[in-house]
């Protein structure tokens, strides 16, 4: 009655347990001996995961074309932000002219859509003759449309398309597109052209545009100009217009001359800048003004303006060949 429960079990196993075995030096050894119940796939029993910086560089950068089989593996933790993606600058406010060309509706779009209502209300015009009314709609339409084309011509700045163009050609030009303008600001307006066959090489539409812009702003600075005597605003001028053909040196001069427009020194010398100090009551007059001197320029020529003792010249020199 005294034996121990432990005694009676042993007795009972007999054999079948022995426990007279060495005991084992490390308890931990039978965990490291223990049979991996599931290998892991892919992988050899005596990988080992090394920890060094180039070695996960490595395996971050290898791509699905890379030999072997390959597990995707996290990115290490880091604590520091990544670095924010860059946004485009403000084009209007760093002064990227291209990208700012871009935001905004191009000028020359403009300028297109306004030439086509020109266009369409020309040729909606009843056949008996307008009222002086529908005349003057007319006429400032046109102006509107000549002024965003220069605005275009200064902002895009395109190299000109050549074609030959006779002196007559460009004559009838400027007074078809000069002359209601100037006639209905009652001024007198007159075109001549001392040899119609000479021809240079320039691209049309702008040349003769330029021509035509010039008037407009001369238009614009003769009403405005507060300087003008009292007996020229009751005729209020004249606006002549002379193409001259030079042999010597093949080129073609155009003279605006005005007698009764009055500018300062100051004015001269920066009489195509279209500076705010000088056409800040008329802006459209110097944005005409310097598109018609970029295009001359543009074709290899030279933009001047001369005083006289009445009055003032403006000059464009188109050269026969670029």
């Amino acid at each position: 009655m005294n034996e121990s429960a432990g005694d009676r079990i042993a007795e009972m196993l007999g054999t079948h347990l022995d426990l007279t075995e060495e005991p084992l030096e490390n308890p931990d050894d039978a965990v490291e001996d223990a049979p991996i119940a599931h290998a892991r796939e892919g992988l050899p029993r005596s990988f080992r995961m090394r920890h060094d910086a180039h070695y996960v560089d490595e395996l971050m950068s290898r791509t699905a074309d890379s030999p072997g089989r390959e597990r995707d593996l996290a990115p290490p933790r880091t604590t520091t932000v990544p670095p924010a993606v860059s946004e485009r600058p403000d084009p209007i406010a760093y002064g990227d002219t291209a990208s700012a060309a871009t935001a905004w509706p191009p000028v020359a779009l403009i300028a297109d859509r306004l030439e086509s209502i020109v266009a369409h209300a020309h040729a909606s015009r009843p056949q008996g003759g307008t009222t002086f009314i529908a005349q003057s709609v007319q006429i400032e339409l046109v102006r509107v449309a000549r002024l965003a084309r220069a605005a275009a011509i200064l902002q895009q700045r395109a190299a000109p398309v050549r074609e030959s163009l006779s002196a007559l050609e460009i004559a009838d030009g400027v007074a078809r597109g000069a002359g209601p303008v100037a006639r209905m600001a009652g001024m007198d307006f007159d075109v001549s052209v001392d040899d119609r066959l000479f021809e240079i090489a320039v691209e049309p539409e702008a040349a003769i545009h330029g021509i035509v812009g010039t008037v407009d702003a001369v238009v614009e600075l003769l009403l405005a100009n507060p300087r003008r005597p009292s007996a020229a605003r009751q005729s209020a001028g004249r606006i002549a217009i002379s193409l001259q053909s030079v042999k010597v040196r093949p080129a073609l001069i155009v003279d605006v001359f005005c007698p009764t427009l009055s500018v300062t020194a100051a004015q001269i010398e920066r009489f195509f800048r279209n500076a705010d100090e000088d056409y800040r009551s008329t802006p459209a007059a110097g944005v005409l003004l310097a598109a018609a001197a970029h295009t001359v320029r543009a074709h290899g020529g030279r933009a001047d303006i001369k005083e006289h003792a009445a009055g003032i010249t403006i000059t464009y020199v188109y050269p026969h060949t670029a």
